[in-house]
């Protein structure tokens, strides 16, 4: 049987002009390294084709070590006070090697 340890997968689905503040945040809080995929789809803020760069949403993946979960998740309040739309979720991951998220590479 494998060895799991338990971390946080925060995923974000918003605007792409967000991503640089998206990169800072995550940098910031420590995180080890993350991942931003193209996304699409409809939602609460209507159709995102992608098709154009002013309907271009990214999906942002990010795991964190439990402890540096809630500074995150403070930085991603702000920005929705703000106005800006996005969908936040948190989920329990369990990963194999948990070094590699516990140590900032920035």
């Amino acid at each position: 049987m494998h060895r799991l340890f338990p971390e946080k997968l925060v995923t974000i689905i918003t605007s792409d002009v967000l991503e640089d503040r998206l990169v800072a945040s995550v940098r910031n809080r420590g995180a080890s390294g993350y991942t931003i995929l193209r996304a699409r789809g409809a939602g609460s803020s209507g159709v995102q084709s992608g098709m154009l760069d002013i309907d271009t949403n990214i999906k942002l993946h990010v795991i964190v070590p439990p402890q540096r979960l809630s500074g995150l998740l403070d930085d991603l309040e702000r920005l929705m006070h703000k106005g800006y739309h996005m969908t936040v979720y948190v989920s329990d991951v369990s990963v194999l090697g948990p070094e590699k998220y516990e140590t900032s590479m920035y």
